[in-house]
C-alpha cells in the first residue's frame, strides 16, 4: 500500500472520531489549531511570553521559574476557539508542577494542575473585572505517583460545559461549570520550580454533536 496519499486525499480525509480509551470524552476532531514539535529553535517567538525562562533546544520547551518573580512561568499560544481537545507530553526536570491553562478575554478560566503527587482541575477566578465575586472552583481531584525523568502524555477535552483530563496510565478527570461555555483566546504551558519539560502540543477543535 502507497504510504504516501495524494494531498487531495488528505485535504477532503472526514474529521477523526477518536476511540473512548484515547480521551476523558468522545469527541470528533476537527480543524488543527495548533500543531507544534518544538523542532524549531523559534517555535514560540510569536507566543505570548509571561513570567520565568522559556527555551526551546534539542526539540523540546523547557520552563522553568526565576527567583525574581516567584511566580510560575508561563507562555501562551494565542489562538481563538471554543471548544477543544488538547494533548501533549510533559515531564518533570526538577520542577514541582506541569501546568496546562486555558484563557479567555477575561483572563484565566480553567485549568489541570498536575504535581508528582496528584492531579487537579478546577474553573479559575477570572482577572477582570477585579472586584468580579466569581471565585476558583475545584472540579476534581486525585493523588498520583509520578517521577522526575518519565514523560507523561496528557489530554484535555473541553466541551460546553464540560472540562475533563486524562493522565495516560494513571488517572481521568471529569468536571462541569457553565463559566467554561464561552469563546477561548489562548492556551498557555506553566511550569512550576525549577525545570518542566512540554513537547508534541496539538490541538483541534471538536466537531458538533
Amino acid at each position: 500500500m502507497n504510504r504516501f496519499l495524494p494531498l487531495a486525499v488528505l485535504l477532503l480525509a472526514p474529521p477523526v472520531a477518536l476511540r473512548a480509551d484515547d480521551l476523558p470524552l468522545p469527541v470528533t476532531l476537527g480543524a488543527l489549531i495548533v500543531g507544534e514539535d518544538f523542532t524549531s529553535p523559534d517555535a514560540t517567538a510569536k507566543w505570548r511570553w509571561g513570567a520565568g525562562k522559556w527555551t526551546v533546544t534539542d526539540g523540546v520547551l523547557k520552563g522553568a521559574e526565576t527567583p525574581e518573580r516567584k511566580h510560575a512561568a508561563g507562555i501562551a499560544c494565542q489562538r481563538t476557539y471554543h471548544d477543544a481537545v488538547i494533548r501533549l507530553r510533559f515531564q518533570f526536570a526538577g520542577g514541582r508542577e506541569a501546568i496546562l491553562l486555558l484563557r479567555n478575554k477575561f483572563g484565566n478560566l480553567c485549568r489541570v494542575i498536575i504535581s508528582k503527587s496528584g492531579m487537579t482541575i478546577q474553573k479559575d477566578r477570572p482577572n477582570s473585572p477585579i472586584d468580579t465575586p466569581e471565585t476558583t472552583v475545584v472540579l476534581g481531584k486525585t493523588p498520583l505517583k509520578l517521577n522526575d525523568g518519565e514523560w507523561y502524555s496528557l489530554a484535555a477535552v473541553v466541551r460546553g460545559e464540560e472540562f475533563a483530563v486524562t493522565l495516560h496510565d494513571h488517572a481521568t478527570l471529569t468536571g462541569r461549570h457553565p463559566a467554561i461555555d464561552v469563546d477561548k483566546t489562548e492556551i498557555e504551558l506553566m511550569a512550576g520550580g525549577d525545570a518542566i519539560l512540554f513537547d508534541d502540543l496539538q490541538a483541534n477543535a471538536v466537531e458538533p454533536k
